[in-house]
């Protein structure tokens, strides 16, 4: 995917999360290139043009336009699930406890019901809850 980004941050291999436009971006021109992701989704920079934009936005005042893919994420899924290259429909465990396993349990720019490919397999973690979880990278 096209997309356009605040040229000090369009460097390849940058991860970020999407949020949402501006009131500012309204009236601009390129408001369909670079408002094309998806709310709260993270993506990867994979390669950098070197066409740049005036921008009200960002600081420097410009954008860059930046090819994106979507970013591997890192999470836990069930243990008896935790097969490299698998196939699984993300769910978050079901959770009252605030641990250190927060972030990992409930990662940012992924989704409850999200199908995922397993791309990488960890260890397990220890689980306040007693769930067999094992640390994962997926994509979707």
């Amino acid at each position: 995917m096209i997309t356009l980004i605040g040229t000090s941050l369009a460097k390849k291999g940058l991860v970020f999360t999407y949020y949402n436009e501006s009131k500012k971006c309204e009236e601009c021109r390129f408001k369909r290139t670079c408002l094309n992701l998806e709310t709260g989704r993270k993506y990867q920079i994979v390669n950098v043009k070197e066409a740049t934009h005036n921008c009200a936005i960002h600081k420097d005042g410009k954008v860059q336009t930046v090819e994106v893919e979507p970013a591997t994420i890192r999470t836990v899924v069930s243990t008896n699930k935790s097969f490299k290259g698998a196939t699984i429909i993300f769910k978050s465990p079901e959770c009252s406890y605030r641990c250190e396993n927060q972030e990992i349990c409930n990662p940012e720019g992924l989704y409850n019901d999200d199908k995922c490919h397993i791309e990488e397999v960890g260890s397990e973690i220890t689980c306040a809850n007693g769930y067999k979880l094992t640390e994962v990278i997926v994509s979707r």
